[in-house]
């Protein structure tokens, strides 16, 4: 894959010369050979009676319309959409079509919208893999009937010791001319992961490593499988640069929630919806997370709760709330441009309604103890700014603040606080000015270790939870929480685990169908995302991966 050329089908025009110049063979390289393929492997030809005109590899996996071939995104560009494509499964030289073709359906191919943005083959390397959607053959019959399939295997790790890559290779004939009739390559290798730094303008990361030789350009899209008896795809040639750095090495994309999602797109014959929220690498820089109704013309009719996300740059944004098909945020709306202030002395943003308006209102507490309300924060920024608390040293240690409906009224506007000398107080009915204080918990080395503490109503009742994480991982939830005598019970939703103790951000809110406030958002140490969903007393609910690592 040394030539490969990303975002533009892997085959020259049929007079051009053949590629010069191969990279040296890598060490430990396994030998390929010819053959004549497997019947749910096959290849792409530009829809013409001859069958002249060649590229990538594909392979048929299981779906429910028995239509579904699986190659690599660069093999493909936007105006492939709308042109005659045909999948040929098991081409070879003797028999160029032995289960005859498959019009590759007009409009359906599949990719992540990120990939296909310009130079999104750079910066999205991980994400080189596509569905495509065929029509039946001459006599009706669907692709699947015919030739079967092999299913996609998401999340198998990277070491597989026997892996067979299978791809169509560019050689030329003996005049150095384009041969449109050749029969497969096949070899069995190790397969490993290999990591690479962000170089030249190319997104690096992890990729799934064959070093198998002879993989020229041509042989992107081609299946890497493991199995034996009950095979998997794992991989396709693809991804950094994009399939391998030499004809003796091939890369994959790794095969996880990203490719469920296209896969479930094209299943459902919609284009998957584009992605909205940043990768991993920005959301390590996420500071702070606010969950309320800040964007109230929502895509979905019972509206969602929005993210609002403070960035170490002082940057400040709402990410508005959708239903899961759109991976449950849908919009990006930037409040505020990187800012010195809010980057090096905004210590803690909440969300509530803390002047009755329905909409959400932001209160922030300031590194010299000032608190300062926000009130109606919406798409179109800031709506004036009152002063809540004036600048003192007893607001400077505040740790860890959260704001929810914890039996003042019907309004979400109590405001906890978490103290650096383990103080856990609540301020009721909190708005232009502190509300009533309830000390809930004298100082003490226990509450030092409340790391982070957030709001829902997780038991679906009048009055909203806590939600504590402390230093250890334990993360517990507080129902019906008062602040005042023993109504508020106390349930573990997670033991001590060393994994929670990298939940850097937890925020309540309502980001699922249910019209409770029952959902979770957990920001971890990897930048990783996690939408947790309809928790209750006994959990904190299904996990949702919104980014990846």
């Amino acid at each position: 894959m040394a030539k490969a050329v990303p975002v533009r089908e892997d085959q020259p025009p049929p007079d051009q010369p053949s590629p010069s110049g191969r990279r040296r063979a890598v060490a430990g390289t396994s030998p390929s050979h010819t053959f004549e393929g497997i019947k749910e492997v096959g290849t792409f030809f530009w829809q013409d009676s001859d069958l002249k005109y060649r590229f990538c590899a594909g392979t048929v996996v299981p779906s429910p319309d028995k239509d579904l071939v699986l190659t690599a995104a660069h093999c493909f560009d936007s105006t492939d959409q709308q042109k005659k494509l045909v999948f040929v499964p098991k081409h070879h030289q003797a028999d160029a079509k032995p289960y005859g073709l498959f019009p590759i359906r007009v409009g359906q191919i599949y990719a992540d919208p990120r990939y296909l943005r310009k130079g999104g083959d750079h910066d999205y390397t991980d994400l080189d893999f596509a569905l495509l959607k065929t029509d039946p053959r001459a006599d009706g019959r669907k692709l699947q009937d015919v030739v079967g399939a092999i299913p996609i295997g998401y999340g198998t790790g990277y070491d597989h010791p026997r892996t067979r890559v299978i791809g169509y290779p560019w050689l030329p004939d003996d005049n150095g001319k384009y041969k449109p009739h050749q029969d497969p390559l096949e070899c069995v290798s190790p397969m490993k992961r290999f990591t690479a730094d962000s170089s030249g303008g190319w997104k690096g990361g992890s990729f799934s490593q064959i070093d198998c030789k002879g993989y020229v350009r041509g042989t992107s899209g081609g299946p890497f499988i493991v199995g034996g008896d009950d095979p998997q795809v794992v991989g396709v040639t693809g991804g950094w640069q994009t399939g391998g750095h030499s004809d003796d090495t091939s890369y994959s994309s790794y095969f996880d929630g990203d490719l469920k999602r296209i896969y479930d797109a094209a299943v459902a014959g919609r284009q998957p919806a584009p992605v909205v929220l940043p990768a991993a690498s920005t959301w390590k820089h996420a500071t702070d997370i606010a969950s309320g109704y800040f964007a109230l013309d929502g895509p979905v009719s019972d509206d969602r709760m929005d993210m609002f996300v403070m960035w170490s740059d002082g940057e400040l944004t709402i990410y508005r709330g959708a239903d899961k098909s759109l991976n449950h945020f849908d919009k990006e709306i930037r409040v505020q441009q990187p800012n010195r202030l809010w980057a090096e002395h905004a210590k803690q943003v909440v969300a509530g309604d803390f002047t009755g308006d329905n909409g959400s209102d932001l209160i922030v507490v300031w590194s010299d103890g000032e608190v300062t309300l926000y009130p109606s924060v919406d798409e179109k920024g800031f709506h004036g700014e009152r002063q809540i608390v004036a600048p003192n040293e007893t607001w400077k240690h505040a740790t860890a603040v959260t704001a929810g409906r914890y039996g003042g009224n019907k309004w979400q506007d109590d405001l906890v606080v978490r103290w650096s000398d383990g103080e856990l107080t609540l301020y009721q009915n909190t708005g232009t000015a502190l509300g009533k204080e309830i000390k809930v918990v004298n100082p003490n080395k226990l509450w030092t270790h409340a790391v982070e503490i957030g709001s829902g109503d997780y038991t679906q009742g009048d009055t909203w939870d806590l939600v504590v994480r402390w230093s250890d991982g334990e993360v517990t939830l507080y129902d019906d929480f008062t602040g005042t005598g023993d109504t508020w019970g106390e349930h573990r939703w997670q033991a001590p685990d060393d994994l929670w103790k990298h939940a850097m951000l937890v925020s309540g809110g309502d980001f699922s169908d249910n019209p409770w406030p029952d959902d979770t958002l957990v920001r971890w140490s990897d930048g990783e995302l996690s939408l947790y969903t309809d928790g209750d007393r006994s959990g904190i609910g299904a996990e949702h991966q919104l980014v990846t690592p």
